[in-house]
């Protein structure tokens, strides 16, 4: 018999039962959705309802162009010995690039599109809406899209809140924005800033009759690195993203332009503080991008795609499974990468989850449960890509609705 009585028990732990609610609110967990493997910035000005085919299109140029056969690819994108993967990356990013090369798409008001004439932005921000709008009309339209409008800087508060007001008003029109929404504010430092911006979005809500819109944070200043729970905690159920912005954090430390790059340490440490301040949380960490663009002569293309690939391997090896990409021609090279990295790890992660689920002893891993679900979590997003099917899963021991559970996401949610 316990020394300690039920009721006994019950009163001495009756004050953590606010705590615990306090507790599950804040840690929800992983929303248990598809997560897109790179965010795409496209200047406002450049924006058409076409977009996300003009980039397919210039990325598998670039592909045939400079990658025509699956060793080239592999040498150039995957790194070490690869000639086992070639042929599969190879069908992988060929098929990608036709079927959906861009996953996530963001219009660009901020740096990307710089400072211009307040008619020349007015109208950028109504023409970038109606593209969506037709876009999403023809079917064309990523499942994740949104707008980067300016920061809340002083000097550019008014003109950033003006776009996202246009861009807001036109893509609702009378019917409401096509799902996938997302507007991402920058150069955030503090979290009055986003509780002033999350009111702005409320407002615009209330007004035009739509639901709640999604927001991501863009982590590019040192002020931002040091408060990054009060951020996290001044968006409930509204933030949905932290996003690094590697050249502005890195200028503000006085890192020289040379260095400046996701795997610099100094940016490396802020995208693991970004992952400390929101796990459990339902935000998702996104890396930053690559300014050395695959374009020019072979050698040029080659060595942007060398580059791009070592950063996104590098960044999936850290858990940030997400980054950005600045030119179509990058598609090629991220898509590559992530295919290497998810079949790289596919056979061994389908054994031991079998083995969990089985609870054979004879797996040669004594795996717990929150590593099933890291496993599960490289299996879904093997699912997600399509480089792995329901038959090949039932021949590993596996059903979908095993590794969903594991994994965290909801029996209903079918990957993309």
């Amino acid at each position: 018999m316990p020394t300690l009585s039920a009721d006994t028990t019950a009163a001495l732990t009756a004050t953590l039962g606010r705590l615990d609610a306090e507790l599950a609110a804040r840690h929800p967990g992983d929303p248990g959705t598809r997560q897109p493997v790179h965010t795409c910035y496209v200047p406002a000005d450049r924006v058409h309802p076409d977009i996300v085919g003009e980039w397919g299109r210039a990325a598998r140029e670039a592909l045939t162009r400079h990658a025509p056969d699956p060793d080239t690819l592999a040498l150039v994108t995957l790194g070490g010995s690869a000639a086992a993967l070639a042929a599969d990356v190879y069908t992988h990013v060929s098929r990608t690039l036709a079927a959906e090369p861009v996953q996530d798409l963001r219009v660009d008001l901020e740096d990307g599109y710089g400072i211009r004439a307040d008619s020349a932005e007015d109208a950028d921000a109504v023409a970038a809406a109606r593209a969506m709008r037709s876009a999403a009309a023809a079917g064309t339209l990523p499942a994740c899209y949104g707008l980067r409008p300016k920061s809340l800087d002083a000097a550019v508060r008014a003109r950033g809140l003006r776009s996202l007001d246009l861009f807001l008003t036109t893509l609702a029109g009378d019917d409401g924005p096509p799902p996938g929404l997302v507007v991402t504010l920058p150069k955030v430092s503090a979290p009055e800033q986003v509780v002033v911006f999350c009111d702005v979005l409320t407002s615009l809500e209330h007004q035009l009759g739509i639901g709640p819109v999604a927001l991501e944070i863009q982590v590019e200043t040192p002020a931002a690195v040091m408060g990054l729970p009060a951020l996290v905690a001044a968006a409930p159920g509204r933030l949905t993203g932290l996003h690094v912005g590697t050249y502005d954090y890195s200028a503000a430390l006085g890192i020289s332009a040379a260095d400046q790059a996701s795997d610099h340490p100094a940016v490396e440490l802020a995208t693991a503080l970004m992952q400390l301040a929101a796990a459990g949380t339902g935000v998702r960490v996104a890396d930053g991008s690559s300014n050395l663009l695959p374009v020019g002569a072979a050698a040029d293309v080659h060595a942007g795609w060398r580059r791009h690939g070592e950063l996104v391997r590098r960044a999936w090896s850290r858990g940030l499974y997400q980054g950005w990409d600045l030119h179509p021609a990058q598609l090629v090279s991220r898509h590559a990468a992530v295919a290497g990295c998810l079949l790289r790890g596919l056979p061994d992660a389908l054994r031991r989850l079998a083995d969990y689920t089985a609870a054979r002893a004879s797996g040669s891993v004594a795996d717990e449960p929150a590593t099933a679900r890291a496993l599960a979590g490289h299996v879904l997003r093997a699912l997600d890509a399509h480089l792995l099917d329901d038959t090949r899963l039932r021949t590993a021991g596996l059903d979908r609705a095993t590794v969903s559970r594991l994994g965290g996401r909801p029996p209903e949610a079918r990957p993309g």
